[in-house]
């Protein structure tokens, strides 16, 4: 079994002393500018956004995959590119001061949680493995990798016809599969089963191709995911399955390197393919980019929430817990699962209908359950665990760490347009614990060329 190194320096890509100094200090600045602009009724979006680009010079991400490229993403798409060229926003509102005061909040959480990330990174990657060779897998282990992929693959397959048959049949799925994959309640369990086992199915698949240099079980998989993406549904979830196909190699990519920039022109395929499952025409999203950005509603509903909420306490930090009470979907109109469920139902009673969301961001999640301002040591707390997961994956190079960062890594979204905690963390956390301790020994890299191998 390989046998880690101690290494006492620090991996200097991630920790940046002046970087992260001259951010709390720009942070600091900027709450104040922006809560004085909102004092004095003037809008402070593009106050906001010359804030966000300083930061970002400041302290840049240093790969594709990471906490802080997703914290950067979700403030670009949501808070900046959004309010900016969607439809539903007019010039006008930005004056009105439920707007100006939500641009403070959620600067205020985006400040943080940048410092935070970088800190739990630096915290992470205290000790690391400074040359490092790609494995080789022998004999016996390839053989249970192929066999694991194999009886994934028969899981996975099973649960997905499982969700088609306990949801209307094969017949409703090729119809519409926007309205099947929406009222698809009564198949809870399935769904869990299928989403785990395509995780593990996407790592695993990847892995092999990586070491061993066989690019079938990539080719195979991705065959597999389009044939069954309608019932998969959700674009993140989507897309999370191929970032974890491709997370070996994806690890290594900076964030403005050709690869990465591939890496985002999937993405936005993915977005637009769920669109088109959701009833919008390609025709729609090629000539009507400001009505496809209308999905990124944060900022308003952030808005809505302060203009029509007196900030609160525990108002609906415990709704998660319902879930418990219907384990196999949601029995009765009036349970919510989140905050999400009950502000939606609110607002767009004709969307909870069908049981879709609308997106109220962690903002709302703090106004509404910590007064907001109580609310942001808890987020840094989170930010600062998912910094460190990161730091510590890419010091010590194992499937296992690599797997668990990069999935929460990217359910950061989830949270970020979402509740501090969601009713799918009762089983995911779990689930990635479990995953950790299967993969931990699945080295990507070895130390002077050693196999990460155990003879058998």
């Amino acid at each position: 079994m390989l046998r880690m190194p101690t290494v006492l320096s620090h991996d200097s890509s991630i920790f940046k002393p002046v970087g992260i100094t001259a951010t709390v200090a720009l942070y600091l600045f900027g709450i104040v500018f922006l809560y004085s602009a909102h004092v004095a009724g003037v809008s402070n979006l593009w106050y906001f956004v010359s804030l966000y680009f300083l930061h970002l010079f400041l302290l840049p991400p240093t790969r594709t995959i990471s906490p802080a490229s997703v914290l950067y993403g979700y403030y670009g798409l949501w808070f900046i590119v959004a309010p900016i060229f969607a439809k539903r926003y007019e010039d006008y509102v930005f004056t009105l001061p439920e707007y100006t005061l939500a641009i403070v909040l959620a600067y205020s959480v985006f400040g943080s949680g940048l410092i935070a990330l970088y800190i739990g990174e630096f915290a992470g990657a205290r000790q690391y493995l400074p040359k490092m060779q790609k494995v080789e897998i022998d004999e016996k282990p390839q053989r249970r990798l192929q066999i694991s992929i194999l009886v994934l693959y028969a899981i996975a397959s099973v649960a997905v016809m499982m969700i088609v048959i306990s949801s209307g049949g094969l017949a409703k799925w090729i119809a519409d599969p926007g309205d099947a994959f929406l009222n698809r309640g009564g198949s809870g369990i399935y769904v869990i089963i299928s989403h785990f086992s395509a995780f593990a199915l996407a790592a695993i698949s990847g892995y092999y191709t990586y070491v061993r240099g066989s690019k079938l079980p990539i080719v195979s998989y991705l065959i597999w995911l389009a044939i069954t993406s309608p019932v998969h549904g959700s674009k993140l979830h989507i897309a999370t399955l191929g970032i974890v196909l491709f997370m070996p190699w994806l690890s290594k990519l900076r964030p403005l390197s050709f690869k990465s920039i591939i890496f985002y022109f999937f993405l936005a395929f993915v977005f637009f393919l769920g669109m088109y499952f959701r009833g919008l025409t390609w025709e729609d999203m090629a000539f009507s980019l400001p009505y496809v950005l209308n999905y990124f509603s944060a900022l308003e509903n952030l808005a809505f929430s302060i203009r029509d909420f007196d900030p609160g306490f525990i108002t609906t930090f415990f709704l998660p817990f319902v879930k418990f009470l219907t384990p196999f979907g949601l029995a009765e109109p009036n349970m919510y699962f989140d905050m999400n469920h009950m502000l939606t139902d609110h607002y767009y009673p004709e969307a909870w209908e069908i049981r879709a969301t609308e997106q109220w961001p962690v903002e709302t999640d703090l106004y509404l359950n910590f007064y907001f301002i109580c609310g942001l040591p808890l987020v840094a707390g989170y930010f600062y665990i998912v910094g460190f997961l990161h730091g510590r994956a890419h010091s010590v190079k194992t499937l296992g760490w690599i797997f668990v960062s990069t999935l929460m890594s990217v359910w950061m979204i989830s949270h970020l347009r979402g509740s501090l905690y969601n009713h799918t963390d009762f089983y995911q956390y779990p689930y990635l614990i479990l995953m950790f301790l299967l993969f931990k020994n699945f080295y990507l890299e070895d130390p002077a060329g050693q196999s990460n191998s155990k003879k058998d």
